[in-house]
């Protein structure tokens, strides 16, 4: 398995994600980040970086074959 930086940027954005939402979800205190947490949100960053790796990001793939489907339509100048 290939890590690339898309992936890298998936986790960390996932993870910016989660910490948010817990401090959104108590606004005016400090919210407690103890090694569970830390735990859970990376162990559901990895989880979503594995899916959007193998089952998102395939449906994004440029078709090379694209240009070739549509009829060439010459420039017309004035």
């Amino acid at each position: 398995m290939e890590l690339t930086q898309t992936d890298a940027v998936v986790f960390v954005y996932t993870l910016g994600v989660m910490l948010s939402g817990l401090w959104l979800a108590d606004p005016g205190s400090s919210p407690e980040i103890n090694p569970v947490v830390i735990t859970v949100f990376g162990l559901v960053s990895v989880g979503w970086t594995a899916y959007f790796k193998w089952q998102i990001a395939p449906q994004f793939v440029p078709d090379d074959d694209e240009d070739d489907d549509e009829p060439e339509m010459p420039l017309q100048h004035e």
